[in-house]
């Protein structure tokens, strides 16, 4: 039951996160969330990043993974970007102007862990009697 909880909570954000930071940028994100348990420690997802400026410039869109901008771009307004990552914790997208210390705008992507400790989802897979 706490399970449907969590994941009632969660649904809305499953379909995309959006950072507005005032009018100037529009940062979305779809998926931001993984959900992991005891036989997939990790998630292969592909990210769709979409961003939109009012202003034209020089843009960048970095994350948590390397140091180095996954792109930019250069007397632009807006711009997407697909991503392919093997996820296992919580990590941001954000973008940056020419002045890369200032976040314009930042989405998180949340991983969810399912490990139970309930019992009765660890059920022996076959039956005291059997001899094989």
């Amino acid at each position: 039951m706490r399970l449907l909880v969590t994941l009632a909570l969660l649904l809305p954000a499953l379909a995309l996160a959006e950072d507005q930071a005032g009018d100037d940028m529009r940062l979305t994100v779809k998926p931001v969330l993984c959900i992991t348990d005891n036989r997939n420690p990790s998630c292969d997802m592909s990210f769709l990043v979409v961003w939109q400026s009012a202003e034209t410039g020089y843009y960048c869109l970095l994350n948590d993974f390397t140091d180095a901008p996954v792109r930019c771009w250069s007397e632009e307004r807006a711009g997407r970007q697909n991503d392919d990552r093997i996820v296992q914790e919580n990590f941001s997208y954000w973008m940056t102007g020419r002045d890369s210390d200032s976040r314009l705008a930042q989405v998180d992507v949340e991983v969810l862990r399912m490990d139970s400790d309930d019992r009765r989802r660890r059920r022996r897979t076959r039956h005291v009697w059997d001899i094989n």
